[in-house]
Formats: structure tokens, sequence, C-alpha cells
């Protein structure tokens, strides 16, 4: 049985609706961020940097990173076929689209709300702030570029669970509303993620504002 540590607007909800999409039994433990756990040497052995989320394996071992987390369900369960396998020509872009977002368009939104962990000067926590939008805005046009050529999903006429984490990631951008105004094809991906009763799940339990709510 997995266990997932999570929080409210966090990272784990990707995680979260993969896990129910997948069918799979799984234990939520809620971390108390606000109290401090996450600094707590119990958590540290889950989460070294502290950060949310974690995923308990089940086996006495546990592993973190979103992302890692994401495909390794996905391969562990395959039925679902939230994944290409390691032989399906899809393969290659599914993991090329994770490591996507994950290495590139999350450090972006890393900046836009943590602006101080990123300059040595109080002064400049708000240039930071707004160059990780713009940065943001222009990674995410090349995903528009991409639905726009072979959508609706990132990997054409295929759901993957990288269509969860980019969505989540939608959810990030300050408003959500002014980047799907812009990207339409981005804008209807999220929609389409949403409509997913997986997905509706944990993005409740999140109390996510999705931006396509009107």
């Amino acid at each position: 049985m997995y266990t997932l540590y999570w929080h409210p607007w966090s990272s784990s909800c990707a995680p979260m609706a993969v896990l129910k999409e997948l069918g799979v039994g799984f234990d939520l433990y809620e971390v108390d961020y606000d109290g401090g756990e996450t600094r707590t040497a119990r958590y540290r052995r889950l989460q070294p940097l502290g950060l949310i989320p974690a995923l308990g394996l089940g086996n006495g071992r546990s592993m973190f990173e979103s992302a890692a987390i994401i495909i390794y369900l996905c391969d562990r369960h395959p039925g679902a076929g939230l994944a290409p396998g390691l032989d399906d020509i899809d393969r290659a872009e599914f993991l090329q689209w994770m490591l996507f977002l994950a290495d590139t368009v999350y450090p972006s939104y890393n900046r836009y709300y943590h602006p101080d962990r990123y300059t040595a000067s109080a002064d400049g926590k708000d240039a930071v702030k707004a160059q990780a939008l713009t940065t943001a805005v222009s990674q995410l046009e090349i995903v528009e570029r991409r639905l726009a050529d072979h959508g609706p999903w990132l990997l054409g006429e295929r759901f993957s669970a990288c269509d969860i984490y980019l969505q989540m990631m939608t959810t990030w951008h300050d408003p959500p509303q002014a980047l799907f105004a812009a990207m339409p094809k981005l804008r209807a991906l999220a929609r389409g993620v949403t409509e997913r009763p997986g997905c509706q799940w944990a993005i409740r339990k999140h109390n996510f504002s999705v931006g396509i709510e009107d």
C-alpha cells in the first residue's frame, strides 16, 4: 500500500490524481506544514529538503520528486495506460515532456513564488519574480505550439500522466485565466484533465482554483 505525503496547494496534486486514476490502493498523510513537520528528522528521512510530496512505497522505502513519483507509479501499473511502456514508440516523448515540465517549467514557478531563494539582494526579489513569470510563459508557448500541431494531448491523441502534470502547473500561473486567454489549446487540455474523475477528486482535495471554472 502506498502512502502519499501531501499538503493542499502543493505539487502533490498530480501524484494524487495519478494514484486515483490508476485505481490502486493508497493512504493519504497530510503533512502539518504550518506546524513545522517538514523540518522534523522523521520527515527529512522521507524528503531530505523538507519538500512535499513524498511517497511511501509500502516496503519500508520511500521516494520523492513529483515527476519521478508519477513515472514510477505509471510504470508499476501499466494496465491503466497512463504512460507508454519501454518499447512503445511514444515512450521517448512521454519522458521528454515529463522532464521538460519538471526541469524547465517547474523551476520558473519556483522562482516566481520563492524569489528570495534566487537572489542575495532583498531588492532583487521583484525582478526575479517578474522575469520568472515571463520565462514560464515563453516555456509554455512551446507546449501551446506542440498542442496546436499535434494535440489535443502532449502525446497527440493519447492521454497520459504528463497531461495531468501539466494541468497542475497551469494552476500555479498568476492568474491561470491570463495564461489560458493566450493559450487556448492549453486551456482545452486543462479542461479535459479536470473532467476526469480521479483528477477532479485530487483537485478538490487540494482546493486549487484551476482557472476554467467559468
